[in-house]
């Protein structure tokens, strides 16, 4: 028999818990305009035999449109520390309002036409392949349900295909 220890999931550094706790920059297009959004909860992982990311946003999001108008969008991963007022700035503005991009201070680029955040370290790119929006009675530990949601205003979940990774 093998010996196992047991690890907290934070120690783990690869696979889909390298990312954990890191905010996110979710991106996508609409015509020639771009939208970005921070999201905090998120993932890799394997479905349907393909490499999926899947990311949540709140009801209200505009990215939300441009995500599903689009059928693509981008995961930009950059430094939380160094851009530490860009990410508040863009959590705090609607782009319903402004182009919160530029607000930030931050540039957009694109590959095989998917804007991303040209800050970023690491970018995923992925083609959108499911959303839905959670439902209260969906959600069986119900603490979580005090905790994210006494706003009734739910999370949608998107499953996209992983397209590229890009590492600066």
């Amino acid at each position: 028999m093998h010996v196992f220890q047991p690890v907290d999931p934070v120690e783990v550094d690869e696979g889909p818990f390298t990312f954990t706790g890191l905010k996110m920059l979710v991106t996508a297009g609409n015509g020639d305009k771009v939208n970005t959004g921070v999201a905090t909860f998120g993932g890799v992982g394997y479905l349907w035999n393909r490499r999926v990311v899947y990311i949540f946003l709140r009801g209200k999001r505009f990215t939300r449109e441009y995500v599903e108008a689009s059928g693509e969008f981008s995961i930009s991963y950059i430094n939380n520390q160094e851009y530490r007022g860009a990410m508040k700035y863009i959590e705090a503005v609607s782009g319903r309002d402004e182009d919160k991009i530029a607000g930030a201070r931050l540039n957009v680029n694109y590959y095989e036409g998917i804007p991303f955040i040209d800050e970023a370290d690491t970018v995923i790119t992925a083609k959108l392949l499911y959303g839905k929006e959670f439902s209260k009675d969906g959600i069986v530990e119900k603490g979580i349900l005090d905790e994210f949601y006494k706003d009734d205003e739910f999370h949608m979940v998107y499953v996209g295909e992983i397209k590229k990774i890009l590492v600066r």
